[in-house]
């Protein structure tokens, strides 16, 4: 029981007070909405020939 106490604890700890920057010269974390789909799609054509990762996380 304590371990997962531990755990729970940590999680909370870690999704509210991690620092969530990003670092110099890397634009901010965006949230794609259907509202701001297409300024996301015209961002990452835009950088043709660069490097792009895009990465779709869940919580399921």
């Amino acid at each position: 029981m304590g371990v997962v106490l531990a755990i729970v604890v940590a999680f909370f700890a870690y999704t509210n007070f991690a620092d969530r920057s990003t670092p110099a010269g890397q634009a901010p974390l965006v949230e794609v909405t259907q509202q701001t789909f297409d300024e996301f799609k015209s961002e990452f054509n835009r950088a043709r020939g660069q490097v792009r990762v895009i990465a779709l996380l869940s919580p399921t």
